[in-house]
């Protein structure tokens, strides 16, 4: 009876049946993460973490056996070279009672509801899952004796084999790595966007300052130009003058020729009279010829004095010119000095015909598109600066 129920190639027939059953199963049973249960510290002792959740796995080994006794371990190992402790279980699902073919068969369903599981109803309430929440209340009751408190993770793998198992689990740590990886490159870019953004804002504030600064050199370019159109009308009055009572070299030479006439005159109408008693001589003159030499006198006289005047008022206006024509070169220098460079000494040469008020209005208009074409440089540069750091 015993040999007509055996079968030589059960194994192949469970291999490949229709129904997804294995031959044996393989079990994962973690605590904790490498985060919060490392196996080792930065010295390579083993950590207190990982003691507690060793002790925890010991004991569910232990008591697996008895708590699922349609599951024939086989095989339980703990495993400490990895990132955190944890148990590989092995076991054989088998199933009593079978009144047709082998009594004792392969059978993870059949296992789990010899052992009071109840029948599926769908694909998420079956067999296998009320298992798995009983095995994890379980190992949930051990961790909480011992203080921790357990939050359920992981990959469901009924359908997955061990090296499925073992490749899912390092794509999910390749990617969990790559989170990482992308969390610090978002925090460098949150810092390069904090540093760009306070560089933007300092470039405003120079930009401001800067625009502040034109304003302020168009207004003093506006004085010094008033200054100078000043300088440049008194200079103009004196030279006026100077054109006006222009007593220098000719004007000299004609006098002087004017008075060495007068004298030969008045010499050849001069008689000399011998003193009778001696001493100096004495000349003897008409009374119309002494009144010709009074007049002439009296004239040069006159003309002696307004010579001086005048020769005080032409030192005077010079000292003037000199002083003014050394303002406007220090104005110009000045106007240099601030940034304004050949262009506005440019502009104030060639203030003629204009007005001095239409040049002026015509260098803020120059000045406001200078600033505004500075500002959409200016952006421009950031933004291209942003593309290339992005």
């Amino acid at each position: 009876m015993y040999c007509s129920r055996k079968k030589e190639d059960y194994l192949k027939e469970i291999e490949n049946s229709g129904n997804k059953e294995k031959t044996f199963y393989d079990n994962i049973v973690q605590i904790g993460k490498k985060e919060d249960t490392p196996v080792v510290d930065e010295n390579g002792n083993l950590t207190v973490d990982a003691k507690t959740a060793i002790e925890i796995l010991e004991q569910y080994a232990k008591t697996f056996q008895e708590r699922n006794p349609n599951l024939y371990l086989f095989n339980c190992v703990m495993h400490l070279d990895e990132a955190t402790p944890h148990l590989h279980i092995d076991y054989i699902p088998v199933a009593h009672g079978y009144k047709n073919g082998m009594e004792t068969r392969n059978s993870l369903t059949k296992a789990f509801q010899q052992m009071g599981f109840a029948k599926a109803v769908s694909r998420k309430q079956n067999e296998t899952v009320a298992w798995q929440e009983r095995e994890r209340s379980y190992l949930t009751e051990l961790c909480r004796e011992r203080g921790i408190e357990i939050e359920a993770l992981g990959i469901q793998r009924e359908n997955l084999s061990l090296p499925e198992y073992k490749a899912a689990m390092r794509e999910v740590e390749k990617l969990e790595q790559q989170a990482e990886a992308l969390d610090s490159q978002n925090e460098v870019l949150e810092k390069q966007n904090d540093a760009l953004a306070q560089h933007t804002s300092e470039l405003a504030t120079q930009a401001q300052e800067m625009e502040a600064h034109n304003n302020e050199l168009l207004m003093q370019a506006q004085e010094l130009t008033e200054q100078i159109e000043k300088a440049e009308q008194k200079e103009k009055e004196a030279n006026e003058i100077l054109a006006k009572h222009d007593l220098r070299a000719e004007t000299f030479k004609a006098i002087s020729k004017e008075v060495n006439a007068e004298t030969k005159k008045m010499k050849s109408v001069a008689v000399p009279i011998t003193s009778l008693f001696g001493g100096e001589e004495y000349v003897k003159v008409k009374k119309s010829d002494w009144s010709m030499m009074l007049d002439a006198f009296g004239k040069a006289i006159s003309r002696n004095h307004l010579l001086e005047k005048y020769e005080k008022k032409i030192a005077d206006l010079e000292k003037r010119i000199v002083t003014l024509t050394d303002q406007v070169e220090k104005l110009k220098r000045f106007v240099a000095s601030r940034g304004l460079g050949e262009a506005f000494v440019e502009f104030v040469n060639s203030l003629s015909p204009k007005t001095m008020k239409q040049k002026i209005e015509d260098a803020k208009v120059d000045v406001a598109e200078y600033n505004r074409q500075r500002r959409n440089q200016q952006t421009l540069s950031e933004k291209k600066h942003w593309q290339q750091e992005m």
